[in-house]
């Protein structure tokens, strides 16, 4: 018998000052699928000037953790399972998980920032992150 896995997705809002805000969209919302089959998260973004877009992976009662990151002068990167992609001409990443599995059931984020380097990262002074649950999972 099949097993189903679960991955609610939420959608992370960068929120400027002035109200100006940049975003970063993320779908599906949520996703079931079947131990074994290939897990496609998709993110876009609107601010060019991004070059960094990294996932993180978060289990329940745990705070979100690094997965894998992707800088925009690549177009894939690969880590075990997990394939990050980038396309700067439609402003769109995506992460997709082969082979999934049971502990592969968490939620995911994904995330856009700009000025990376060596690790750190910052898009303008004063920036604030708030996450934004989907009211519907």
């Amino acid at each position: 018998r099949d097993k189903i896995l679960r991955a609610s997705i939420l959608i992370l809002w960068l929120q400027l000052e002035k109200s100006d805000q940049q975003q970063v969209k993320q779908s599906p919302q949520s996703l079931i699928i079947q131990e074994g089959e290939i897990s496609i998260l998709n993110c876009t973004y609107e601010n060019s000037a991004f070059d960094y877009f990294p996932w993180y992976r978060q289990y329940p009662g745990e705070g979100p953790a690094f997965l894998i990151a992707i800088h925009s002068i690549v177009s894939t990167k690969e880590d075990g399972r997990c394939t990050v992609s980038f396309n700067k001409s439609t402003k769109q990443f995506s992460l997709t998980i082969t082979a999934s599995q049971p502990g592969d059931s968490a939620t995911y984020f994904c995330a856009a920032s700009a000025q990376c380097s060596a690790g750190t990262c910052s898009l303008y002074p004063n920036l604030q992150l708030r996450l934004q649950p989907n009211p519907a999972v």
